[in-house]
């Protein structure tokens, strides 16, 4: 998820552009650039264009639902961590 994250980034900030250009700007190897590539458009984040990958229309509303959703998830971890948190101390107490 957090290299997909990286080559948002670099799409967003260089659009359009190449998976070549893509893996020199992020150091990734190409198959790894074409594997976030494929997941972004199935994601319906990105498509190619004839000059490289570029974002679509749709991108700034799917990568805010995204942020929400990951938001919530974090606030759920954070409650869960905190649960086994309280059950370790209770049990390591007898």
């Amino acid at each position: 998820m957090r290299r997909h994250v990286q080559v948002l980034e670099v799409v967003a900030e260089h659009q359009p552009i190449g998976i070549g250009r893509i893996s020199d700007v992020t150091g990734m190897e190409w198959h790894k650039v074409r594997y976030s590539l494929r997941v972004l458009e199935e994601g319906g984040i990105i498509r190619p264009s004839k000059k490289g990958a570029v974002l679509t229309e749709d991108a700034p509303a799917r990568i805010s639902k995204i942020s929400r959703r990951l938001s919530e998830l974090n606030r759920e971890f954070e409650d869960i961590s905190k649960r086994y948190q309280s059950l370790a101390r209770k049990l390591e107490e007898g």
